[in-house]
């Protein structure tokens, strides 16, 4: 077929690159015999405020600029960071948190109880709105001790609100985020080069002991292709999300480096503006899925590295309605939807009309992106089988987000979206209106499915929960808000030139694991 000979051509071109393994004489001049961790970032820096911030370069910089008050093992099992204590009353509803008494900001102040009412409060207000519907109040019963009360039992709250960094609450003092940030995690902002670098130096008043690094500095690296060549040169230590073979290519290298492969917890996904009547109608959306071969991106674009998705609720997730597949790949079935929806080829059987106009759109995809711009390249062949003409168009991190976030500026645009997998509570955030008046999601509205996910998460009683979250599975997969195409399998890599006592991940407990990483000693 067409558009898989071209699709093929283009990967075999895009990786013949990355033939020479061994480090540089640049990678040693630039500090690779140094105590420095270098960590490559694949998305821009911007503002090093947590409470604003919902996705960014900046994100893989706050494990090890700031603190908790508690991080998960991998079990799930908080451990203590600022917080000590911590125990629920159940007549009350309300959870006591007790803090360190010996935990400081970068500036020397002391942390206490109305950073952490600061802190969870503007995070709720800017990022998580959805708990605004569970968190009551938060009173401070001293500088040590805090009180959160609930609206309802929440099963496992604290789960819920761990990765809330500490900032120094204001109090009449205005702290400059982008330039000067302050924090009380293991490492203090040094400086910063616009959104291409920041630079990190050891706390050494860290309560929990200075860390053995010196220094980490993170580089925006947008080309991954060009960052795996880097880690493989000795020109960085750190990188994430390694493209498709690469990988093969390297695994080799056991002895010089961790892996951590898995499939990441974000879905990548066509969103159509569903208030836009060119996307308004559930067939024309389900004509598009159908029309677009997911198996074949999987295969031979993401060369395996990645799942088919069926739906916003992720492959692994213990809500996924086992009922919901994906939609199959099915070009008559999408001309048999789009003609029930009074769309007809022009008479040359190419393009097809409705009243009079072709169907044509613009699709936004990240401009960073080489895996995201050659999937939606193939994309724009299979419409173009059902007489759909789609145009592409790169555009930078922020104007995507821009367009489609809680904003219908936009047709269609290619993005990811966390899955309900580990914190399904976010789905209140993605598809519900009923917060806001507008989802996150390009304004999508259904009044079925904010009832769904409503009482999903005000209900008591988990079987119950269950069941709403699978009937909500069900009624988005028929509704197609978006083309679920994909979760990526993330192959994350670090060099062994650093002695890491725990298992190397770049989740947010396993980047601020990365301050017990240690210089290996030469031999």
């Amino acid at each position: 077929m067409k558009p898989r000979m071209i699709i093929i051509a283009f990967m075999a071109f895009l990786f013949c690159s990355c033939n020479d393994p061994s480090p540089t004489k640049d990678a040693k001049r630039s500090g690779a015999q140094e105590n420095t961790l270098r960590y490559d970032v694949n998305a821009p820096f911007g503002t090093l405020d947590p409470t604003v911030v919902n996705f960014s370069g900046s994100n893989n910089v706050f494990p090890l600029l700031y603190s908790y008050l508690f991080v998960p093992e991998r079990n799930g099992t908080l451990q203590p960071d600022l917080a000590i204590q911590w125990d629920f009353d159940s007549e009350s509803l309300a959870w006591t948190i007790v803090l360190r008494e010996d935990a400081m900001f970068h500036n020397g102040r002391k942390i206490t109880t109305k950073d952490v009412k600061y802190s969870i409060e503007s995070k709720i207000e800017n990022v998580f709105p959805e708990h605004e519907a569970t968190i009551d109040r938060i009173s401070c019963l001293s500088d040590t001790k805090l009180r959160v009360h609930l609206k309802r039992p929440v099963p496992f709250f604290l789960q819920t609100i761990w990765s809330i960094e500490i900032c120094p609450s204001p109090e009449g003092e205005d702290v400059d985020f982008y330039y000067h940030p302050i924090g009380s995690g293991p490492f203090i902002f040094k400086s910063r080069k616009g959104e291409q670098s920041i630079i990190l130096e050891a706390n050494s008043q860290y309560y929990a002991g200075r860390p053995s690094l010196d220094r980490i500095i993170f580089f925006y690296q947008p080309d991954r292709e060009k960052s795996w060549t880097r880690l493989l040169r000795g020109e960085t230590d750190i990188a994430s999300e390694i493209v498709p073979k690469t990988y093969d290519m390297i695994k080799q290298y056991k002895n010089r480096f961790y892996f951590d492969r898995y499939i990441i917890e974000y879905c990548t996904l066509l969103l159509y503006n569903t208030v836009d009547p060119l996307f308004s109608d559930p067939r024309v959306r389900m004509a598009l899925s159908h029309a677009i071969d997911r198996h074949y991106i999987v295969r031979e674009i993401l060369q395996g590295y990645g799942v088919v998705a069926s739906g916003s609720l992720g492959v692994q997730s213990p809500y996924h309605n086992p009922k919901v597949k994906p939609v199959a790949f099915d070009p008559q079935k999408a001309v048999a939807l789009l003609k029930s929806a009074g769309w007809s080829p022009d008479k040359d059987g190419r393009l097809v009309f409705s009243d009079g106009s072709p169907f044509d759109f613009t699709l936004l995809v990240f401009r960073e992106s080489q895996i995201e711009k050659t999937v939606a390249r193939y994309i724009q062949l299979c419409l173009d089988e059902i007489g759909i003409r789609m145009q592409v168009k790169p555009v930078p991190f922020d104007d995507l987000k821009r367009a489609y976030y809680r904003n219908t500026d936009f047709q269609a645009v290619m993005t990811e979206l966390q899955t309900g997998e580990l914190y399904p509570h976010l789905l209140l955030r993605y598809w519900s209106s009923s917060s806001s008046g507008c989802s996150f999601s390009g304004c999508f509205q259904d009044t079925e499915v904010t009832r769904m996910l409503t009482d999903a998460f005000q209900t008591e009683n988990p079987e119950r929960r269950r069941s709403l979250l699978r009937e909500f599975d069900s009624r988005l997969a028929s509704l197609q808000p978006g083309t679920f195409l994909f979760q990526k399998m993330a192959i994350d890599v670090m060099s062994r030139r650093f002695d890491l006592p725990v298992p190397f991940s770049l989740s947010n407990q396993g980047t601020h694991a990365l301050k017990h990483a240690s210089l290996v000693a030469d031999e």
